[in-house]
């Protein structure tokens, strides 16, 4: 679709090894851009509660951040590192930010306002659940004993797959044509978790049960299992509040961008778990 006119640009991706940002980082080598990808384990190392990386500096020379926060959006000290970031941003001459986003969430959203307040030409990539998050996020160790266990089991989602908000973030970093605001994007159909572990089952052809549960229960779970009060506190937000209802419809945004149409969860399903699930990556971040 693109003519990309700016890959002589230098690009900064934060959150290296993330599912979009290791895949935006592989997009964008592949278009022969100059494209440098930051995390806790790289060198200089990138982490949002580090307070004495002087981010003007690691910014410098930079035209353009792609920004994946962690450990999402909603978080309250969110809006607060997205501002102090655009400032540094600004001082350190950059040209254009990409903020990875999530729709229906109220922190992301003031997140979104800083943004698009801080004078930069910036693209806010607002996307539903990912495809991933069944092969690469939290929920692939359950998928691989055999049972899911999850809140909102039969609430409509219109999952996206990773590789998708990847391309459509190289497309905002690369063509000058696209506007700044808001693109929410989503994958073409609506899917309950249920209905999708029904399909990875019949993929891997061996069953997977899923369990329907409260969210008071599986918190208790993810307590047990050593997960951090931020991690507890992100996951009722997002199984009590983002996954109310409130998100089940689809939109054409990806189509638009993307100029083909957006990858289905059986595509997705193929690709992913047409592999032992011992290959799959493991997202770090």
């Amino acid at each position: 679709m693109t003519t990309h006119h700016q890959l002589s640009w230098r690009y900064l991706v934060l959150g290296k090894q993330g599912k979009t940002g290791r895949r935006v980082c592989q997009q964008l080598e592949r278009l022969g851009a100059s494209v440098t990808g930051v995390s806790r384990t790289t060198m200089p190392a990138f982490h949002w509660q580090d307070k004495t990386l002087v981010w003007q500096n690691l910014f410098a020379g930079f035209d353009a951040i792609y920004i994946t926060y962690q450990p999402d959006l909603a978080v309250p000290m969110a809006a607060q590192d997205i501002a102090r970031l655009t400032i540094a941003a600004r001082q350190a001459g950059v040209k254009q930010l990409v903020l990875l986003s999530g729709r229906g969430e109220p922190g992301a959203q003031e997140a979104e306002q800083i943004l698009a307040q801080s004078g930069l030409h910036h693209h806010v990539i607002r996307a539903s659940w990912f495809n991933q998050n069944f092969s690469e996020g939290f929920i692939a160790e359950m998928v691989a004993r055999g049972q899911v266990m999850l809140p909102q089991g039969h609430m409509p989602e219109p999952f996206i797959d990773a590789n998708d908000i990847a391309e459509a973030v190289v497309q905002c970093l690369t063509n000058p044509a696209i506007e700044p605001g808001i693109y929410e994007v989503t994958g073409p159909q609506l899917l309950t978790f249920s209905r999708c572990i029904e399909m990875i089952a019949q993929q891997l052809g061996r069953p997977v049960g899923f369990c329907d549960v409260e969210v008071d229960d599986f918190l208790a779970v993810l307590k047990e299992q050593g997960a951090t009060d931020d991690v507890l506190w992100l996951m009722k937000t997002l199984f009590s509040d983002v996954l109310d209802g409130r998100n089940n419809y689809t939109t054409d945004v990806l189509e638009q961008l993307l100029g083909r149409p957006a990858t289905t969860f059986s595509e997705y399903v193929s690709k992913a778990f047409g592999q032992p699930l011992s290959a799959l990556p493991a997202s770090v971040e």
